[in-house]
């Protein structure tokens, strides 16, 4: 809803990017009175934290606030890290700041003087889920922070299946991939063939060869 405290519980979801499923959770807002332990721990544990600001109250004093409680929790943001690099027992996690209620043309000058009034850069997008400004944008941030690429397997002799991509981490390897797949093609992989960025179609691969998004592989073990 378009007030605060409307979410009492984490709740789960799911948000399409092209042919792939990322896991969105909706959290309780950040409250300095009462935080659960459980939500803390959820949130250490998130690949990407999205703070969601309200553009219209106070957005300066909102992620002040919201970054000071997780750093008290020793939640910090990753391209912060630097700062803190003296500090034992931390857990970096990268950030998005999304501005909501970033409705129209009008909002632009307010979302450009919030932008100046911050001392840091953050990674930050302006959206609103009343009009649905920037939200495909925002599938597309996503999939970029979170540092992945999709990985397509192939039947020797037949077509790749471009409906249901492996999702592996930013520069990994075949060797990697075969493992994803089934322990058994890392044991008796003998060789594979590429289809993709840097390669002519076909092309055999070593097992540490990195792997690119939208990269097509066939495996053969005998």
């Amino acid at each position: 809803a378009g007030f605060p405290f409307t979410t009492w519980t984490p709740t789960p979801g799911m948000m399409p990017v092209e042919n792939i499923q990322i896991q969105l959770i909706d959290t309780p807002p950040l409250n300095r009175d009462y935080m659960e332990p459980e939500m803390l721990d959820l949130i250490r544990r998130a690949d990407l934290i999205m703070l969601v600001l309200d553009l219209q109250t106070d957005p300066v004093q909102q992620l002040e606030e919201a970054v000071a409680l997780l750093i008290e929790h020793r939640i910090v943001p990753r391209h912060l890290q630097d700062r803190y690099a003296q500090q034992r027992g931390l857990t970096f996690v990268p950030f998005l700041i999304l501005v909501n209620k970033s409705d129209d043309e009008d909002s632009i000058e307010d979302f450009e003087i919030f932008c100046e009034l911050l001392e840091d850069e953050w990674p930050m997008l302006p959206l609103s889920a009343t009009t649905g400004r920037n939200l495909e944008l925002l599938k597309q941030t996503v999939f970029e922070l979170l540092g992945i690429i999709r990985i397509y397997s192939k039947t020797p002799g037949r077509e790749p299946d471009f409906a249901a991509p492996f999702v592996m981490e930013k520069g990994g390897t075949l060797e990697d991939f075969a493992g994803k797949i089934h322990q058994d093609f890392v044991k008796n992989l003998k060789v594979a063939r590429v289809w993709g960025d840097g390669v002519y179609d076909g092309q055999p691969v070593g097992r540490d060869h990195v792997l690119h998004d939208g990269d097509v592989v066939e495996l053969h073990t005998q």
